[in-house]
């Protein structure tokens, strides 16, 4: 996918038309746009999340205010105003433009939700058609689950890799590299193939059959309804997610509050670091346990073994060197092998019997050498294990009093808020409360629904084994039976194909992710892509997770960004190469990004500003004028094949008219004007 093209009219702050020329050279991957804080990078980010799939990311506030403020202003009460993003995009040879609108009737001085057309046209050497489900078409070319690893905000970037955001980002992995195929024929096809079989059981079929497989049904449509719940929690949760961070912010802003508030910000973020590593640390205890527990239930055992094997050697009950058939061979033929007769009943024939009967045995003395020697390692092993235990157990004690003092702390934060004299400061906290509470209650529900969901999988796995296994008596049950169990095989089959190549993907990220955060991050920090796809960074010095700075997480948040988009390029590259068409995967995308550099110090923006441009084959960069100073600008400008200013027209007299120096020219950044809005400009180089 490559970006040609992005056409505004009267979308939000841009009034008018605006365009954004996007092509790049190969030579020169980045396009470059610079604008101040309210200038409109953010609305400039969701104009292509918008035109691809009609919505706007979290941050945007107001979302239902589509079109323009001084345009909407303008038209009068009855005509007709309306706003629109067309955007222009190649992908493997074709060419695609993607116009959506919104057009109302002004009936109010407020803008209501819009309701936007979509219109998409395919080009192939010259000849246009409408495609007809346009939205389909798009959802091929670059799913919207994706859009996170593609159009992002930097500064919030990290949020999409943590808590309850990695089952997202793990389906978009298996997305983007062709393993969603594989869920759906996991998911859809193959139940609903066997459940057409199983229905195939008529009222003539056997009643063992058709009872189990309403069972199945029955199973099936709760295991459907409790997923519609968890989806229903889960953007209750998010919503909630949404408010508490809004009061957060309104808190800040608030002078009585804010002192307070930047407290409780600080306490909650050492929160969120502590309750990974106490997680962590719980499982390493239950790891411990489940492997090696045995151990302590062996003490006092390993000696009385050593004292049988020792008493057996002496006894000579563990004899070697001489087999069973051999001395089987000397008793028939009634001679010793040193020549002396073994008549029945006679003194040696009974010793050389009494040997035949421990003869043969010369691997079961070596196993009792080995475990003589293992045995001997049980008290040290048993000791290391107690060790490891009691350091465990003091991480975890050591922890939860941590958390537990962090959580008196937060009370107390919130009990002075609620005390505060000011009527503003009160509700906003009384209001973060109430939310911060259905959040919980929600995520408890959520949790809860998830317990249900896995008792559901297991009786679906009973009632199945239970069909495969019913004895049957005429041929057509046989036959359906039999048919079932195929079926079932087959699944089997692909979810042992898909675990496996899903941890190939996250072994193949996880090298990626290594290899892009090294580039950039000069501390001792190792980052690892863990089976749930979430980003954990170890200090490797200390051996233990790093207590990572908001800097850190963005660079975290960068590498990964990176390391997808060179995972997917290097699949599509091979998908091409060997003409590869059984699976799907892999692709060339843009990435768009707003605030690349967030809070990071002089020396990481510098590092970052060199890495962006290798992150892939075109890259759209929104800056402001803090984060585009010294080596910054050297190093993004030596590869931008294109620049723009976002000019800010504001009707503040008062407010200073500024300018931004590029490249040693000075170009307008803010002016003064008849009505706020944003213009886009290009600078030339």
């Amino acid at each position: 996918m490559k970006l040609l093209k992005l056409t505004l009219e009267n979308f939000r702050v841009f009034h008018g038309i605006q365009k954004l020329d996007l092509e790049v050279s190969d030579e020169k991957p980045a396009v470059l746009i610079f604008g101040m804080n309210g200038a409109g990078k953010t609305t400039l980010l969701n104009a292509f999340t918008w035109a691809l799939y009609g919505t706007f990311s979290d941050d945007v506030e107001r979302q239902e205010r589509v079109i323009n403020d001084h345009a909407w202003a303008e038209t009068a009460f009855g005509e007709v105003v309306s706003a629109s993003v067309k955007l222009e995009f190649e992908h493997e040879g074709l060419f695609f433009t993607v116009h959506r609108v919104v057009s109302t009737t002004k009936d109010s001085d407020e803008q209501s939700a819009p309701s936007p057309r979509l219109t998409v046209t395919e080009s192939d050497h010259g000849a246009t058609t409408t495609v007809t489900n346009g939205q389909d078409r798009i959802q091929k070319i670059l799913p919207e689950g994706l859009r996170q690893f593609f159009f992002f905000n930097g500064e919030r970037m990290e949020r999409m890799f943590t808590g309850d955001r990695t089952d997202e980002v793990q389906q978009a992995i298996k997305t983007l590299m062709g393993l969603e195929e594989i869920e759906r024929a996991i998911d859809t096809h193959l139940p609903a193939a066997a459940r057409k079989l199983s229905r195939q059981v008529d009222n003539k079929g056997d009643e063992r059959l058709k009872t189990l497989t309403a069972d199945q049904e029955r199973l099936r449509q709760q295991k459907i309804d409790i997923h519609d719940e968890l989806l229903r929690l889960s953007e209750n949760a998010a919503g909630y997610e949404r408010e508490i961070e809004a009061a957060n912010r309104a808190l800040l802003a608030n002078g009585k509050a804010a002192p307070l508030q930047r407290q409780r910000v600080k306490l909650e973020q050492r929160l969120k670091e502590l309750l990974p590593k106490r997680i962590e640390r719980q499982e390493r205890k239950r790891d411990l346990l489940a492997k090696s527990s045995f151990l302590a239930f062996t003490g006092g055992i390993d000696n009385t073994v050593l004292e049988l094997a020792e008493g057996m050697r002496k006894r000579r009950e563990l004899p070697a060197g001489i087999q069973r058939d051999y001395i089987d061979g000397l008793l028939e033929d009634g001679l010793c092998m040193c020549g002396r007769d073994l008549p029945e009943g006679s003194e040696a024939r009974a010793a050389l019997e009494e040997r035949r009967y421990n003869a043969g045995l010369a691997d079961v003395e070596s196993r009792w050498m080995y475990l003589r020697g293992k045995t001997a390692d049980l008290t040290l092993a048993r000791a290391d294990l107690l060790a490891k235990l009691r350091e465990c157990v003091a991480d975890i004690e050591e922890i939860e009093a941590a958390i537990k003092q962090i959580d008196a702390e937060v009370s107390d934060i919130a009990r002075e808020l609620e005390g505060v004299d000011v009527m503003d400061v009160q509700r906003l906290e009384e209001r973060r409360k109430d939310f911060d509470g259905k959040r919980l209650d929600t995520l408890q529900q959520h949790r809860a629904a998830q317990s249900q969901l896995t008792e559901l999988d297991e009786q679906i796995e009973k009632v199945r084994r239970q069909f495969h296994s019913a004895r049957v008596q005429d041929e057509e049950s046989k036959r359906i039976q039999r048919q079932v169990q195929l079926v079932d095989d087959v699944l089997d089959a692909f979810k042992r194909i898909l675990a496996v190549k899903t941890e190939e993907v996250r072994l193949q990220l996880d090298t990626k992710v290594k290899s892009v955060f090294g580039r950039i991050c000069i501390r001792p920090f190792t980052p690892s892509v863990t089976p749930s796809f979430a980003l954990e960074l170890v200090n490797h010095s200390a051996g233990v997770a790093a207590a990572r700075s908001t800097g850190e997480n963005q660079i975290l948040g960068l590498s990964f960004v990176g390391a997808v988009s060179e995972l997917t390029k290097e699949t599509h590259d091979r998908k091409e190469k060997s003409k590869e068409a059984a699976l799907g995967g892999g692709g060339v995308y843009p990435v768009v990004m707003d605030a690349p550099f967030g809070n990071l110090d002089v020396a990481y923006q510098n590092d970052i500003a060199e890495s962006l441009p290798k992150l892939t084959s075109q890259i759209v960069t929104l800056l402001s004028k803090s984060q585009s100073r010294g080596m910054v600008l050297e190093h993004l400008g030596q590869a931008a094949s294109r620049m723009y200013v976002l000019r800010s027209y504001t009707t503040n007299t008062d407010a200073e008219e500024d300018g931004i120096t590029i490249n040693g020219r000075e170009f307008p950044y803010v002016s003064h004007g008849e009505f706020n809005h944003t213009a886009l400009e290009e600078v030339t180089f």
